[in-house]
């Protein structure tokens, strides 16, 4: 739905292209006040699950046929996932 909207009227993507995820994951709230402050900060990294193959996997194949023609077209990717105050998923696909 997300990325119907954001390609509005354009054509899927043709050719070579790359992709770029950032996946925030809100701190848990049983989390202590100090380990979700090293949470917003960085010191401690999101290592729990989903796995972030999962959540790339799951992103590109909702982004089939709407952003591009096949996600075969995918020759890089770079994701990354963290804590946030806020859940949320930002992503570019770009010629490669």
């Amino acid at each position: 739905m997300m990325a119907k909207a954001a390609m509005g009227a354009s054509d899927p993507l043709e050719g070579a292209l790359e992709a770029f995820i950032y996946v925030t994951f809100p701190v848990p709230a049983s989390y202590s006040k100090k380990r979700t402050e090293a949470c917003l900060s960085d010191s401690e990294k999101h290592t729990k699950k989903p796995d972030l193959d999962n959540v790339v996997k799951a992103i590109c194949d909702g982004m089939d046929k709407i952003v591009f023609l096949s996600d075969s077209q995918i020759t890089s990717i770079h994701a990354t996932k963290v804590y946030g105050e806020i859940a949320k998923v930002e992503v570019l696909v770009r010629e490669a």
